[in-house]
């Protein structure tokens, strides 16, 4: 049972995985057979509108839901305890793929930047901005965070333990330096549908609800220690920082 619980941690992660290389074909229109403004079928505005912004409340709702403390602890009087994250992790990547895979194209274009190093510095704010996320995550615990840890730890036996707070490497210029790679790469596109734009104004205005959420967890978590880091650390725009003490 220990390894079967082993493979389906392993299952989610490798979904996460997949859906994370489709997202960034889809985002950038390469390499995948349907994008997020290709191909346009004629479905009419509105009914692209409904389907895409439903589809999108569904994938926030869970976010938003499913990393409570109280979903969280309602899950695991279901399933165990060192599965919760996998479950979360896998129900999210099959969620972003329905997106992914349901989406309807909103063509019209609300800018295009057609000089070529200007579409090549775009394309390069991209391509960053989109790793950065999984460099922020081995920045905490990569494997915790999508549930390997603690599937590995139940599989040899072995005492598991959440991993403590710790302020390094990007996490020293922002709180929320995932997040902030994230919307980046939601906006640095050359062409800009009004598909795109759909997305990434939605997403960006979940983030900073999910953001409100997390951190109003964290106070409650850790306390002191995350309410000091919030003073120190802006959360997501670098700025100058100064003590505690200034401030």
């Amino acid at each position: 049972m220990r390894l079967l619980h082993f493979i389906f941690g392993l299952m989610a992660y490798a979904a996460f995985n997949a859906v994370f290389v489709y997202l960034a074909g889809f985002l950038a229109n390469v390499y995948v057979p349907k994008s997020i403004d290709f191909p346009q079928v004629g479905v009419p505005l509105f009914q692209s509108l409904g389907i895409d912004t439903l589809l999108m409340l569904l994938f926030a709702v869970h976010h938003s839901v499913a990393s409570r403390p109280f979903f969280k602890a309602w899950l695991t009087r279901h399933v165990p305890a060192h599965l919760e994250r996998s479950v979360y992790v896998l129900v999210a990547s099959l969620l972003l793929a329905l997106i992914m895979g349901l989406w309807q194209p909103i063509l019209g274009e609300l800018w295009r930047v057609e000089n070529v190093a200007g579409v090549w510095m775009i394309q390069m704010v991209f391509i960053v901005a989109l790793l950065s996320p999984l460099a922020a995550s081995f920045q905490i615990d990569h494997y915790d965070l999508f549930g390997m840890r603690q599937v590995y730890c139940h599989m040899r036996g072995l005492p598991y333990a959440p991993p403590r707070f710790d302020e390094r490497g990007m996490y020293k210029v922002v709180r929320h330096p995932i997040m902030v790679g994230t919307m980046v790469a939601f906006w640095a596109v050359p062409v800009m549908t009004w598909g795109h734009f759909l997305w990434a104004a939605f997403m960006s205005a979940y983030i900073f609800i999910g953001i409100f959420l997390e951190e109003r967890d964290m106070l409650t978590t850790l306390g002191e220690p995350y309410g000091l880091y919030r003073k120190r650390v802006p959360m997501l725009v670098p700025l100058i920082r100064r003590s505690v003490e200034e401030r």
